[in-house]
């Protein structure tokens, strides 16, 4: 699209074309990154708000203020958590390992004491009385092993419960009730319950993990605070003052201070571009007339970005039922029939692509949306093409709303939505989406023709109506050409329809080919109904320039009346350069002519040889129609060798050089026109003649 620019002469053209297509560049990027910029919120603590703020969405989010609250209201509940406290088996082995560790002591001190009386008590043993220490090592050896056992017994006993102090009377109170039905006496209890109360110990510790544990249990017990806003609610309203919690709530719905990703929109900016190369490299190579000129560029820029924009519009809509999905009424095939019918149905398709891109990139990405978009733009491409008046686009339109349709169904299926009432809301979007499109596009073409200076089929269809004041002119000043101009037309037209040409561009053509001969009908010979004939008065050279000026006359009345480009190029093609050989043949017999390439020269129209098929056809049907008529009792041979033989003098005269017409549309044409010839010239009944046969049948018979 760039490289094209700089083809251009004129540089402040050249200007006004790239300050065009880069300031299109950015307006689709910008109007495509759109949903992307955050909504952002600047105000600060004490500020007075402007305006009324309220919740876009539902949240359910932490203040400060519940944060504070919550973390109270645990640490109160904690704080009602008593410590736990467990037994520790380590202790109570300590313990018993004292015990019986005492009763060794015991034994050992007893067989001691009885081989050598004199042997000194060990200190382990001076807790205990002499008295009861004596009666202790005073039983054999059974009995104490049995006494060692039941204090170990009674000592676990106790120690099961849990003892967090030594409370003497807490323990003999233990000891009674585990000593109640054992058949011990007196001394013997009193023994036990000092060996006990010696070694005893507290056993309850503090058990850490517990004690968190029912901490975090009472802390997980109290569910945090939160604020509920919901969609619509209030956050700030006019006037008020704005306060640190209002400042939460804003950075909560993620509508403070918030700033855009550069990075994605250097991403959607590098997109935009690589899109727009690939629809300049398009036209380049497949389309390099309409690179040449700009203008269609332009259109297309516009369009595009008209797309873009009215997708980005639908995407802010809220206002109506959810079950309404209004991505489905973009007027894509809009774009679609504007371009098809203006530029190009390839150039048609590939806008349509990217658009769709341009829309899912916006709608974050949607695939079944882009589906959607491309599938509606190849459909009213399609249904678009060729068609040339308004209820053929209007049936176009119907065709891209059913097609819309069905893919709504498809998303729908593929999306596992099961609500009926929202394929009858969409459908009905998608279908109307197709007949507003077409309904858009013929409002919108005229203003567009007229804008870009483009000639569509459409507004040729104003000139082939032969109410047209120049045409009616012809009528009454030229009829014999009026004639020739609509056997030229029809002939035109059905060579365009079998080569898929345009057919009506080749009858408008036709129709205003020849209006330069209203200046001086009666020098041409269609319009000699008298029979005399002017030339006959004037030179070859002066008859020549009559005859010649009958094209730039034309152009002149073209310009006068404002008639289309295209149909200036049938006036000035239409002859091409081709030899006038009736007055140059009588200038070399009447004429001593030194140099004959030169004087062949001179007797050659000035115009532009045939450049498009359309032309092409127009001139070879102008030809032919004249030859034709001047030919006495035509038959169906005499016009084939006709055709023949005109076609073969105007491919070896070079008039269809630049004519992009192949070998095979040059024979398609031939069949056409032969075949419109036989129409014309079919052979007839001689009604006289036949009725003299029959009177001399019936003579005959009679003599008989």
């Amino acid at each position: 699209m760039f490289t094209g620019l700089t083809s251009l002469k004129k540089f402040p053209l050249k200007a006004v074309y790239t300050f065009l297509s880069v300031t299109g560049l950015i307006c689709i990027t910008l109007i495509v990154f759109s949903p992307y910029i955050p909504y952002s919120i600047a105000l600060k603590i004490n500020d007075i708000a402007e305006d009324t703020i309220v919740s876009h969405r539902f949240i359910e989010f932490k203040t400060e203020e519940d944060s504070r609250k919550t973390e109270e209201l645990q640490n109160n509940r904690v704080a009602l958590i008593k410590p736990v406290f467990t037994i520790d088996e380590n202790i109570n082995k300590s313990i018993q390992s004292n015990i019986i560790a005492f009763f060794t002591c015991v034994k050992d001190y007893k067989e001691k004491n009885k081989n050598t009386p004199e042997y000194k008590k060990p200190a382990k043993l001076n807790f205990i009385p002499a008295k009861k220490l004596y009666y202790l090592t005073s039983l054999d050896k059974s009995a104490l092993s049995s006494i060692e056992y039941v204090t170990i017994d009674i000592n676990k006993k106790i120690l099961m419960t849990g003892l967090s102090k030594i409370d003497s009377k807490n323990i003999k109170e233990l000891f009674k009730k585990n000593t109640t039905f054992l058949d011990l006496n007196k001394d013997l209890k009193d023994i036990l319950f000092n060996i006990i109360i010696n070694f005893i110990r507290p056993n309850m510790v503090l058990n850490q993990a517990k004690t968190k544990a029912a901490a975090k249990e009472a802390r997980d017990s109290i569910k945090p605070l939160t604020t509920i806003l919901k969609e619509g609610q209030p956050i700030i309203y006019k006037g008020e003052k704005v306060t640190k919690r209002h400042i939460e709530i804003l950075k909560a719905l993620n509508i403070y201070g918030v700033k855009a990703n550069v990075f994605k929109l250097a991403g959607i900016s590098l997109t935009t571009f690589l899109l727009f190369l690939l629809l300049e490299r398009f036209v380049y190579y497949f389309n390099f007339k309409l690179y040449v000129d700009k203008k269609y560029f332009i259109l297309t820029y516009f369009i595009i970005l008209l797309v873009v924009a009215l997708a980005r519009l639908f995407q802010l809509i809220n206002f109506f039922p959810g079950k309404f999905s209004f991505q489905f009424i973009i007027p894509i095939p809009m774009a679609a029939m504007l371009l098809s019918i203006m530029v190009a149905p390839g150039i048609a398709m590939l806008c349509g692509a990217l658009i769709s891109v341009f829309v899912a990139i916006m709608y974050k990405a949607d695939l079944f949306l882009f589906l959607y978009l491309f599938f509606a733009n190849c459909v009213a491409t399609f249904a678009s093409y060729k068609k040339y008046t308004n209820s053929n686009m209007i049936f176009a339109g119907n065709i891209a709303g059913l097609f819309n349709v069905l893919m709504v169904l498809t998303t729908g299926l593929f999306q596992e939505v099961n609500d009926p009432w929202w394929f009858m809301a969409n459908m009905g979007l998608a279908f109307l989406n197709g007949i507003v499109s077409a309904m858009i596009a013929l409002a919108v073409l005229p203003y567009c023709e007229s804008l870009f200076k483009i000639i569509t089929p459409q507004k040729l269809l104003e000139f082939s109506n032969l109410n047209h004041p120049l045409l009616k002119h012809v009528l009454l000043a030229a009829p014999g050409t009026y004639q020739h101009s609509l056997m030229v037309a029809n002939l035109a037209e059905t060579a365009a329809e079998s080569i898929n040409a345009n057919p009506i561009i080749a009858r408008v053509g036709a129709y205003f080919h020849d209006i330069g001969k209203i200046k001086r009908p009666v020098f041409f010979s269609e319009n000699q109904l008298s029979g005399e004939n002017p030339h006959e008065t004037l030179s070859p050279r002066m008859s020549k320039k009559i005859i010649f000026s009958h094209v730039k006359d034309g152009l002149e009345l073209a310009s006068k009346h404002k008639l289309p480009d295209i149909i200036k190029q049938f006036i000035n093609e239409h002859h091409g350069t081709t030899l006038v050989s009736f007055f140059y043949k009588q200038v070399i017999h009447t004429e001593e002519v030194k140099n004959t390439e030169s004087t062949k020269e001179e007797f050659r129209y000035s115009g532009s040889k045939p450049s498009f098929k359309e032309s092409g056809i127009v001139m070879l049907a102008d030809s032919i129609e004249a030859a034709a008529k001047s030919m006495e009792k035509p038959t169906p041979a005499k016009i084939e060798n006709l055709i023949n033989r005109i076609f073969k003098e105007k491919i070896d005269d070079g008039q269809l050089d630049i004519c992009p017409l192949t070998l095979k549309e040059i024979h398609n044409i031939k069949k056409s026109f032969l075949s419109v010839f036989k129409g014309i010239f079919h052979s007839r009944l001689d009604y006289e003649e036949e009725l003299k046969n029959i009177i001399e049948k019936s003579k005959t018979n009679g003599k008989k």
